[in-house]
């Protein structure tokens, strides 16, 4: 039995994910008036589904008959997301494909998204702290 459960582990993966995907969305928002510049999405909620679910998007070569895949956890921390082009409708005459609305919105809901992940991990931390001290 481990101390920090699967749950821990996704939740510990999806912040850092969120943490990148704020960083992209932030560089976006910075690049808006850039000529020429191509927003970018960092998508990875996909991968992390499947990870946990012990399909992982790369495939493992087994040596040894003891050897087995990543699995819930462990395949859990192999995800990185996809860092695709955001698809521009109508491009401007400066080519930049930066939607301030939609990046903003974005923003918005990778926050809320990140604060109650955060969160939940905090509940966990507690629920392990509050177990060490009435185990006294």
């Amino acid at each position: 039995m481990t101390i920090f459960d699967r749950t821990m582990r996704l939740l510990e993966r999806t912040l850092d994910l969120r943490s990148g995907r704020q960083r992209v969305i932030a560089s976006n928002l910075a690049n808006e008036e850039t000529p020429g510049y191509r927003a970018s999405e960092l998508t990875f909620m996909d991968q992390l589904q499947s990870a946990h679910k012990g399909r992982l998007p790369i495939v493992l070569a087994a040596t040894q008959p003891r050897h087995f895949g990543l699995r819930g956890a462990e395949g859990v921390q192999a995800v990185t997301g996809k860092l695709n082009e955001v698809p521009a409708g109508d491009i401007p005459l400066d080519a930049n494909s930066v939607n301030l609305e939609l990046e903003m919105a974005k923003l918005s809901e990778n926050v809320m998204q990140y604060n109650a992940a955060a969160t939940i991990l905090s509940k966990k931390f507690h629920g392990l702290l509050n177990a060490i001290r009435e185990g006294r």
